[in-house]
């Protein structure tokens, strides 16, 4: 205090600071803190008016949430503790007052700040949480993707539930396939089966996709009386051994026919179509010659099969009654036949019914019907130049 200045002019500067601050508190909640100032009681009198009204001038910048209510200021000094305006009070109390002039605008500069975190305070403790959130919500968005983890799993179980339906659905289809493909043999075996019942039959797809049939009577040649369903294959000329299984070869799906079993009736069923172009084999090298020697050298055979033999390889023709009484003769040698099978039938009665169905397709110039029971008979009994076969 300057000598000679009287002590009621500093009390009264001194009231004017405190009400002009007073004034400024409400549009600034924060600022309140550093009116601790007021604490010289003992009649300092110095120029804080100016000072202090300088830094009081950023008040305007805080946002309409500076027109909070008034009991937000108390709830502030609690988290502006670490803020430095904090530090005042404690340095009132340790020494005397700062001397007059000195520069108190590093306590204003430093209230400066608190604008800019108001809105930290203004919240409370609430505010303080749900800005730690806040902080920490874009870590929570970011492991959202890892959430897909689960779900990239998801895929591989779904894939493995994928291919067991597949692998359901295609054991399903093939057997359904099965069914229809058996189904399908079934009805063409009945359909030869329904001609001779008293054979067995035997008919499968193989791998290659052909259809064979087969009977074990002859190495699995099919009698003339029998029709063959229509793409159905027959076995080459050739003297094998073994059962029905063993003739039919490889199959990837078969159907057995055996005598005694039910065979629907051919009314009831749908019709199979049939043709007799199954019995293909390769062209003979001077079949009218290898016929002849075949015919004249055969004991067994009746004399009506020389005649027709001769009469069909040149060309004459024969009478409808001459046909008639052959047709007779290859029925008494079918029976023959039949009634001896399974165990005792004579390979040379076999022999004569394949010779007269040979002759049969002479004369009516089958030569498919003619080649083939030829060629079987070549393959199983015929004498030829170069000895027995």
């Amino acid at each position: 205090m300057q000598s000679g200045a009287p002590m009621s002019a500093g009390a009264e500067a001194l009231s004017q600071s405190i009400s002009e601050t007073a004034q400024q508190a409400p549009q600034n909640p924060t600022p309140p803190a550093p009116v601790a100032p007021t604490a010289p009681s003992g009649g300092f009198a110095y120029e804080a008016p100016q000072q202090f009204s300088e830094p009081a001038t950023p008040a305007p910048a805080p946002t309409e949430t500076a027109q909070q209510p008034m009991y937000a200021a108390p709830v502030a000094a609690a988290p502006a503790a670490p803020v430095a305006p904090m530090a005042p009070p404690p340095a009132a109390t340790a020494g005397p007052l700062p001397a007059y002039g000195s520069d108190l605008r590093p306590t204003g500069a430093a209230a400066a700040p608190p604008p800019a975190a108001a809105p930290a305070p203004l919240s409370a403790p609430t505010s303080a949480a749900s800005g730690t959130a806040a902080s920490n919500q874009p870590a929570v968005v970011r492991q959202a993707p890892t959430a897909a983890t689960p779900t990239g799993v998801t895929p591989a179980g779904i894939a493995e539930t994928a291919m067991g339906s597949a692998a359901t659905g295609a054991v399903a289809g093939a057997a359904a396939q099965q069914s229809i493909e058996q189904a399908r043999l079934d009805r063409l075996l009945e359909a030869v089966a329904r001609q001779e019942p008293k054979l067995k039959w035997a008919i499968g797809d193989r791998e290659d996709g052909t259809t064979v049939l087969v009977t074990d009577l002859a190495s699995g040649w099919i009698p003339p009386h029998i029709e063959i369903p229509k793409g159905v294959e027959l076995l080459q000329p050739q003297k094998r051994r073994g059962g029905l299984e063993h003739l039919l070869g490889e199959t990837v799906n078969h159907s057995i026919w055996t005598p005694g079993h039910y065979l629907p009736n051919a009314k009831d069923v749908e019709p199979v179509e049939m043709t007799f172009r199954a019995r293909q084999v390769p062209d003979i090298d001077e079949l009218n010659w290898e016929l002849t020697q075949a015919t004249n050298w055969r004991d067994g055979l009746p004399r009506l099969a020389h005649t027709l033999t001769k009469a069909g390889i040149a060309g004459t023709g024969v009478l409808e009654s001459e046909a008639d009484l052959l047709y007779e003769h290859l029925t008494a040698a079918r029976d023959k036949v039949v009634r001896a099978y399974p165990d005792n039938v004579d390979p040379t009665d076999v022999g004569n019914w394949q010779l007269l169905a040979s002759i049969s397709g002479l004369i009516a110039k089958d030569k498919t019907t003619l080649r083939y029971h030829f060629a079987w008979f070549q393959a199983l009994s015929m004498a030829t130049q170069g000895g027995s076969r």
